[in-house]
């Protein structure tokens, strides 16, 4: 989460939107209407039964963003709710633990009571692997941060040595080495990235950035061996990397209209060109899940040229929004929104449409957009997982309220309907699950122990078929890709394809999409010849091979 502009969940909401609102703002919206925030803070639970640890060995960590900080009652029934999903991971929203918002003033003391909220909530229920972010801004120790904008979150000079107190101060709280460590520390907090986007929310020039990471990189190793620390996260989306020749990168780059402009392929390379400041590339998958593989290639061949490997984790995305920094819901006018892959500007006008039923609360359009981001996540962290990304945080944990609101305009397309459950604002209960939290736990359940995923080439450019190796056996991923934007009207693209599965019979579990269902269904089919035809959407299905 960032800074502050017009829009929900204090950083940008879709695939290419500069909408945002501030940390309180979110509160706000999950506050009870009329009852003070601070009224609604209750302690936690004493005496909470310890869940086992949920560890994700060599995998990819799957988790979730944002988890909310201001109301301990929330943060509670977040923590307990996700909890049966089986994710190990989890990220908190930036705003209410960031520099400025944990130390008033120099001299005063660190106040870690929403950091220790978070980890405590989160790791008694057994999420192993958190991802924390420590964004530097602050009104009295920053160059420039203001209350509504910021144009430089780097410390004065004078307050260097106090920001890398800080860092050092939160890295050694929570990285369970006996030392300084929060009272029920569980597992190390090993995931810190420093400015949680680069972009807007770290405006600054990049060197005045390199440098403020690198203090906060030498802080950070100085509290634990252990911490991996990132940059802030690059953010690519509008621009399209999917390109055939390195040359074309910077090409495209220029030819994208782009809203936020703070930062380039330049300035990435320069950080890239610091590798002793950081521990992972850390990148925000704004786009669509294709995404990854286009970025992947790209740092590649970035890192290759500088002579490095390094891990990569994915700290932020959204599902596949179509339209961003702007109105979604009209296809005339100025001031449109960005339309971003697979979406194109030939679709603005009946996604303009498909936007305004949203907006209307359609209940047939809110269930397809409900299942669309379901298959757009198991997308997503299928492929992540298979480019090797050690880590992705899926988005979001309920709805960008704010931003589905109509006089929003849809502005950051289809991520403001990207919630994975409803909560009570008074008790923290869940009131509605949607289909991304089951298809999440199904997907983390089917992956648990899993040793390797590979894509397997097929001769039709739209067939994905991934092959998950765990021990004992294994499975199939597979789905279409489309090749373009689909919304209702469409109906269910699909195609029959032939598997060679060697066994007699499969049995065949589509990821979960529907409104009120908690189980996914499952059947089998018998192949001929070790050969057996499945019919591939955009919902992926999973393939799993079975005695006679």
């Amino acid at each position: 989460m960032g800074g502050v502009a017009v829009g929900l969940a204090s950083r940008r909401t879709s695939g290419a939107t500069a909408n945002r609102v501030t940390a309180a703002a979110i509160a706000c919206l999950l506050a009870a209407p009329g009852t003070p925030l601070d009224a609604q803070r209750t302690p936690p639970e004493p005496d909470r039964e310890l869940a086992p640890g949920r560890f994700a060995g060599d995998g990819i960590v799957i988790g979730l963003e944002y988890a909310l900080l201001d109301n301990p009652r929330i943060a509670a029934g977040m923590a307990g709710a996700f909890a049966a999903t089986g994710m190990p991971g989890m990220k908190h929203y930036v705003e209410a633990v960031q520099w400025g918002s944990m130390q008033s003033g120099p001299g005063e003391d660190i106040d870690f009571g929403k950091f220790d909220l978070f980890v405590r909530e989160y790791q008694a229920r057994g999420f192993t692997e958190l991802t924390i972010s420590l964004k530097p801004h602050s009104r009295w120790a920053s160059k420039d941060v203001r209350l509504l904008t910021s144009t430089n979150g780097s410390p004065k000079p004078e307050y260097e040595g106090l920001f890398q107190e800080w860092v050092e101060a939160v890295v050694e709280r929570y990285d369970a080495d006996g030392v300084d460590d929060m009272e029920g520390l569980r597992w190390p907090v090993r995931y810190v990235e420093i400015g949680n986007e680069f972009s807007s929310y770290q405006p600054e020039p990049v060197e005045e950035y390199v440098h403020t990471l690198r203090l906060a990189y030498e802080a950070a190793h100085r509290a634990s061996d252990d911490v991996r620390i990132g940059h802030a996260a690059f953010l690519f989306a509008p621009v399209d990397m999917d390109v055939e020749n390195p040359d074309e990168y910077d090409a495209v780059w220029r030819r994208t209209r782009r809203v936020d402009r703070h930062h380039d392929l330049a300035d990435m390379r320069v950080v890239l060109d610091s590798p002793d400041a950081f521990d992972f590339i850390n990148i925000h998958n704004l786009g669509s899940p294709y995404e990854i593989e286009h970025v992947m290639r790209w740092i590649d061949h970035e890192t290759g040229l500088r002579g490095y490997v390094k891990p990569v984790v994915i700290s932020d995305t959204t599902p596949t929004s179509y339209i961003g920094w702007g109105p979604a819901n009209r296809c005339t006018g100025g001031a449109l929104g960005v339309v971003s892959s697979p979406a194109t500007e030939d679709d603005r006008c009946r996604l303009a449409e498909f936007f305004t039923r949203l907006l209307d609360k359609d209940p047939a359009t809110l269930a397809w957009t409900r299942g669309f981001v379901a298959a757009d996540h198991v997308q997503r962290s299928v492929i992540a997982a298979e480019q090797g990304i050690r880590v992705i945080n899926l988005a979001f944990v309920a709805d960008i309220l704010w931003l589905t609101l109509k006089p929003m305009n849809a502005g950051a397309g289809i991520s403001a309907w990207g919630g994975a459950v409803r909560i009570n604002p008074w008790t923290g209960r869940v009131l509605e699950y949607y289909p991304p939290f089951f298809a999440i736990r199904q997907l983390v359940g089917h992956l648990a122990g899993y040793e390797s995923i590979e894509r397997e080439e097929h001769a039709d450019p739209r067939v994905r078929l991934y092959r998950v190796d765990r021990d004992g056996g294994h499975f199939w991923v597979a789905w279409m890709d489309p090749l373009r934007a689909i919304i209702p009207e469409d109906g269910v693209p699909s195609l029959e394809v032939e598997l060679d599965v060697v066994s007699r019979v499969v049995a065949i579990e589509p990821v979960i999409t529907g409104m009120g269902e908690e189980e996914p269904d499952r059947w089998t089919e018998r192949s001929s010849g070790g050969v057996v035809g499945v019919e591939l959407s955009h919902t992926p299905v999973y393939i799993f091979p079975r005695s006679p």
